[in-house]
């Protein structure tokens, strides 16, 4: 069994350098989003949680970024970005309307 990885073509690079960038970028977004509801939701001062959860995110990005290029398949790269964003974005939604009614 050959553990050899195969030479990826100029369609597959693009496309994840695409969702390296767009994706990663997304998935972050809603992770801050849902973070820094939480925590506010939780007690902590806005500035203090936005900080904190900031911070988190310039780690989150960057390895989001490199996985897209070390995960083998698009597929489950597509699938963790989108439903991740699509997900923490709604949780963050959902605090935060719950936390102004």
């Amino acid at each position: 069994m050959s553990t050899r990885a195969r030479p990826l073509g100029w369609p597959e690079i693009t496309a994840r350098v695409t969702a390296g960038i767009l994706g990663s970028y997304a998935f972050t977004w809603g992770f801050a989003a849902a973070g820094v509801a939480a925590l506010v939701g939780l007690g902590a001062e806005y500035h203090d949680a936005e900080m904190a959860v900031l911070m988190l995110a310039f780690l989150v990005f960057p390895g989001l970024l490199l996985w897209c290029f070390a995960a083998r398949s698009l597929v489950r790269i597509g699938g963790v970005l989108a439903g991740g964003t699509l997900l923490l974005s709604a949780s963050a939604w959902a605090i935060q309307h719950a936390l102004l009614t």
